[in-house]
C-alpha cells in the first residue's frame, strides 16, 4: 500500500475554500489509493474538517479540482457525493438512536414488497448479512441507542458501505472508545483496507494515526505542510510540524503523576449510595471545594452516565445527591442547575444549538436573569461578547452560527454560557474529546480558573493521560462499581488501566 506508482482512486488537487475574506484552505492537494488509510492531522482550525466536508459534499463553494478513478467530478451536495461513493463518519454520530439498526442502515433508502409495503424481512435480512461480513454479530431490531459507542460507530461506518462507499472519512473515530474497543474499531479498518475501501482517518490521537495509517498529511492553516509514509513519521515529528517545538508537558504526555494529600473541610458534593441499574452501583463518593476529582474508567465503567445523574439528565433509581449539606432533586437539569451544578457533555449536541447563534447559545441557560423578560439582540450581544472574550473563543462573534466554530471553540461557548450563572459543581464529561494539545490545554485553564473560585469539579473520562494531568484524586470503575480511590501518591498511567480492567 501507498506504492507511488499505484493508481489513485481519488485525487484533489489545488483545493481551495473561503468563508467571507477568511482563507480556511489554501491550494491543498490530497489523494487517496484504494485499500489505503490515509491520516489527516493538525491542529484545530488547521483545515481538516473543511478538507473532509469538500469530499463529503457539504462545502460545495470550492474551487481546484477533484478526481475519482480519473473522472472529473464536482461535490455539489452530500447525497452527490455518496452518489459517487464518498461517505464520512462525523465525531458526533448521525444515527437516530431511537429507530432500529435496521431502521438506520436502511434510512432514506427503505424496501418495499410487491404489494407497495415496507419489506421489514428482507430489510432485516440484508442488515444481519451486511454487518455480519464486518463481523458485528448483533440483533438489527433493537433500538441503536441499546448498544456502546463501539458498536454504533461500527453500525455508522456499515451504513456507509451499504450505500455503496467506497471512500470512508472517519472523523475521530476513536477519540471516544477505550483501548479495547479502539482496537476493535482498527480490526474492522484492517479488514475493509482488504476489501480495497480508501479511508480518511482524522485524529487527535497521533499514537494511533502512526499504528493504523499508511500516509499522514499534516495541515496547518489551512495549508498542506507534507504528505508522508507513516513509517518516516514520528510523533514528536508531526507535533512539531503542527504547533511548533513544544517543551513544556501536555496532558497528552502525562503518563504518571502525584496525587496531592486529600484537602480538609466540608464536601462541596457528596454523593450517597447512588444507583442506576445497568450503569452504576452504590457509588458513595465526595469532593471539596477547589478540587479536581477525576473518574477513569473505559466505555461503558458508568463514569459518564454517574456525571449525567449528577447533572440531572440521568434520573437515578436510588441514593442521594447532597450540595453544601443539602439534597438535591434527582433527574431534573433545571434543578441541578438552579444550585449551580452544570455539566459539560461530550455529546455538544446536548449542551449546543449548532444552527443557533454563539450569542443564543451563551445566554440560554440564563435569559430571564441576563436579558429580562425580552430578547434583545444588542443586549444579548453585550452579554455574550466579554464572556466571548474571556474564554478566548475564537472568531469572538457573537453573532456566528456556533455549529461553524472548531471543536475546542464549540467547547468555550458551552463554558461561556455557564459562566453567566455561578458554578458550584462542575461536570466534565470528556471535556478536551477531538482538541489538539493546545485547545485542550486552553479549555482546561478554563477549568482550573473555576477550581480556583472554589467550584468542585467532577472529571469523568476514558483518556488516562488528562485525568492523571488534571485531577487532585482519581477513582476507577469497571463495570459500574468503583475498583479504587488514589490519593497522596504516585499514579501511572498503567496503574488506572489495570484498575479499570477489574471485573
Amino acid at each position: 500500500m501507498s506504492d507511488s506508482s499505484a493508481p489513485l482512486l481519488l485525487d484533489c488537487r489545488d483545493v481551495s475554500v473561503r468563508f467571507g475574506g477568511v482563507v480556511a484552505l489554501s491550494g491543498v492537494d490530497f489523494s487517496l489509493q484504494p485499500g489505503e488509510v490515509h491520516g489527516l492531522v493538525g491542529c484545530n482550525g488547521a483545515g481538516k474538517s473543511t478538507l473532509m466536508k469538500v469530499l463529503a459534499g457539504v462545502v460545495p463553494e470550492y474551487t481546484g479540482e477533484i478526481r475519482l478513478d480519473g473522472r472529473l467530478i464536482r461535490l455539489s451536495s452530500p447525497r452527490e457525493a455518496l452518489s459517487h461513493g464518498i461517505a464520512m463518519v462525523y465525531q458526533e454520530l448521525s444515527g437516530i438512536e431511537q429507530l432500529s439498526v435496521v431502521e438506520n442502515l436502511f434510512l432514506g433508502r427503505q424496501l418495499v414488497n410487491a404489494w407497495g409495503q415496507l419489506d421489514w424481512r428482507e430489510m432485516t435480512r440484508q442488515a444481519t448479512a451486511a454487518l455480519a461480513e464486518l463481523d458485528i454479530q448483533i440483533d438489527v431490531r433493537r433500538r441503536l441507542r441499546d448498544y456502546p459507542l463501539v458498536i454504533r460507530q461500527m453500525i455508522e461506518i456499515a451504513r456507509g458501505l451499504h450505500s455503496g462507499a467506497r471512500v470512508l472519512i472517519l472523523d475521530e473515530p476513536t477519540s471516544a472508545l477505550s483501548p479495547p474497543e479502539a482496537r476493535r474499531l482498527f480490526e474492522l479498518i484492517k479488514h475493509l483496507q482488504t476489501r480495497g475501501v480508501a479511508m480518511v482517518f482524522i485524529s487527535h490521537f497521533l499514537e494511533d494515526v502512526l499504528a493504523i495509517c499508511n500516509r499522514v498529511t499534516i495541515l496547518k492553516d489551512g495549508r498542506k505542510l507534507r504528505t508522508s509514509l507513516s513509517r518516516d513519521l514520528d510523533r514528536a515529528t508531526i507535533i512539531r510540524e503542527m504547533v511548533g517545538d513544544v517543551t513544556e508537558s501536555t496532558s497528552e504526555e502525562c503518563v504518571e503523576t502525584a496525587l496531592p494529600v486529600a484537602a480538609e473541610g466540608a464536601a462541596r458534593l457528596e454523593i450517597r449510595g447512588l444507583m442506576r441499574s445497568r450503569c452504576f452501583e452504590s457509588i458513595s463518593l465526595d469532593v471539596k471545594p477547589g478540587e479536581c476529582l477525576g473518574l477513569y474508567g473505559f466505555v461503558g465503567a458508568g463514569h459518564q452516565d454517574l456525571v449525567h445523574a449528577l447533572g440531572g439528565s440521568v434520573n437515578p433509581e436510588g441514593g442521594q445527591i447532597l450540595v453544601d449539606g443539602k439534597p438535591i432533586r434527582t433527574g431534573d437539569v433545571a434543578s441541578a442547575v438552579g444550585e449551580g451544578v452544570v455539566l459539560v457533555a461530550a455529546d455538544r449536541a446536548q449542551t449546543l444549538a449548532r444552527r443557533a447563534p454563539i450569542s443564543h447559545n451563551t445566554t440560554l441557560a440564563h435569559l430571564r436573569r441576563t436579558l429580562g423578560n425580552w430578547i434583545v439582540r444588542r443586549r444579548e450581544n453585550q452579554v455574550c461578547q466579554p464572556l466571548l472574550e474571556r474564554v478566548g473563543c475564537n472568531p469572538p462573534n457573537p453573532a456566528l452560527r456556533a455549529g461553524a466554530l472548531s471543536g475546542g471553540n464549540q467547547q468555550k461557548v458551552v463554558l461561556a454560557k455557564w459562566l453567566l450563572g455561578p458554578i458550584r459543581v462542575l461536570l466534565l464529561e470528556e471535556p478536551t474529546r477531538g482538541m489538539d494539545v493546545h485547545a485542550k490545554a486552553e479549555i482546561m485553564e478554563l477549568v482550573a480558573e473555576q477550581k480556583r473560585q472554589g467550584a468542585a469539579v467532577v472529571l469523568a473520562s476514558t483518556e488516562p493521560e488528562l485525568v492523571l494531568a488534571y485531577s487532585d484524586r482519581i477513582v476507577t470503575l469497571a463495570r459500574g462499581r468503583v475498583t479504587r480511590v488514589f490519593s497522596g501518591e504516585r499514579v501511572t498511567k498503567q496503574d488506572l488501566m489495570r484498575c479499570a480492567e477489574v471485573v
